[in-house]
Formats: C-alpha cells, sequence, structure tokens
C-alpha cells in the first residue's frame, strides 16, 4: 500500500497509510505555508500540523510502545543482549534493520491471519496444495534448524530465529 495523493495548483493532498485523516499542504510557489489535516467530504480544515513524518509502509511501526514490546519479548525469548546484536541495538534506536520482519511478532500483542478476518469463509485450494503446504513446513524447520546451529557454531553477527510456531501456522492449524 503507498500514500494516495492529489495535486490542485499550489495544494497537495496527501492520504497516508494509518491516518485518520487526509493532510493538504498549501504552497505559495515553492514555499510551504501550511499544513493541515482536513475532512475529505466537507474539505474543511480540522488540524494545523507543524510538520508531518513520512516513513515507509511495513507491519509495524517503531514507536515507543513497540520498541518496549520487541525489546522485552527479545530478551524473554533469547535472553540478555550482546553488543554484537545489530537487530536489537537498531530496534532499541528506532532504526530499521533489514530483515526485521523475521521477528515480527515480537512487535504485536499477537499475530493475526486472513482467516481471523474472514471467518467461515470458505477457501479453494487445488489439488497440489496440500502437498506444496507440507513442502514449505518442512522448508520452514530445515531454514529454523540451520539458524539454530549456526548460532550454536558462534557465527557473527548472531542471527537469533523465533521458533516457527511464533511465525507460522502449524501445518495442523493449516489443515
Amino acid at each position: 500500500m503507498c500514500c494516495e495523493y492529489a495535486v490542485r495548483g499550489g495544494i497537495l493532498d496527501l492520504y497516508p497509510p494509518g491516518m485518520e485523516m487526509p493532510v493538504r499542504f498549501d504552497f505559495f510557489g515553492d514555499a510551504l505555508e501550511t499544513i493541515r489535516s482536513f475532512d475529505p467530504q466537507t474539505q474543511r480544515s480540522e488540524l494545523s500540523l507543524r510538520g508531518l513524518d513520512l516513513v515507509p509502509v511495513a507491519e509495524f511501526q517503531l514507536i515507543t510502545e513497540t520498541i518496549r514490546r520487541f525489546r522485552t519479548g527479545y530478551v524473554a525469548e533469547f535472553g540478555a543482549t550482546s553488543p554484537d546484536d545489530l537487530l536489537y541495538e537498531a530496534v532499541s534506536e528506532g532504526r530499521r534493520h533489514p530483515g526485521m520482519e523475521h521477528w515480527l511478532p515480537l512487535f504485536h500483542d499477537k499475530m493475526e491471519t486472513i482467516f481471523d478476518y474472514l471467518p467461515g469463509t470458505p477457501l479453494a485450494l487445488e489439488h497440489l496444495d496440500e502437498d506444496a503446504a507440507h513442502e514449505r513446513f518442512t522448508q520452514i524447520a530445515d531454514y529454523y534448524d540451520a539458524r539454530r546451529e549456526a548460532l550454536k557454531a558462534g557465527v557473527t553477527p548472531p542471527y537469533k530465529p523465533l521458533p516457527p510456531a511464533r511465525l507460522y501456522l502449524s501445518e495442523t492449524e493449516w489443515k
């Protein structure tokens, strides 16, 4: 999902994901005069803003609450951190780190699936989908085992994998 926008003369309207109302930038030539949230139905201004941070869309935002939740969950899962733990350091400082999505459950209270949003909805699968799903579950287990072995062997920088049950449905749950 990206940010939708509209340009009309010296006005730029942005519809950023995650915000309740769109934001209007009013320019005079190249100079920004005002930033306001507005009601898209009436076009009336709601709040005057001093600035707006636009960040990449992701499955989570690096805000105080999610950083705290991550830090607590990370230490609970893996124990005390070390100075060479680049992921923990980046998140603690509010910076994005490549591959952060591998620790997605640590940023949320609970993980949800599409089935949580579409309860009781019929699902049609092709005849080989069950075999493909079984192969994928085998791959997930193999990747997890390989990462655990690398961690035990002292590979740096350390990659501390979450157990597959934290990230994925089990094969039984899938069925």
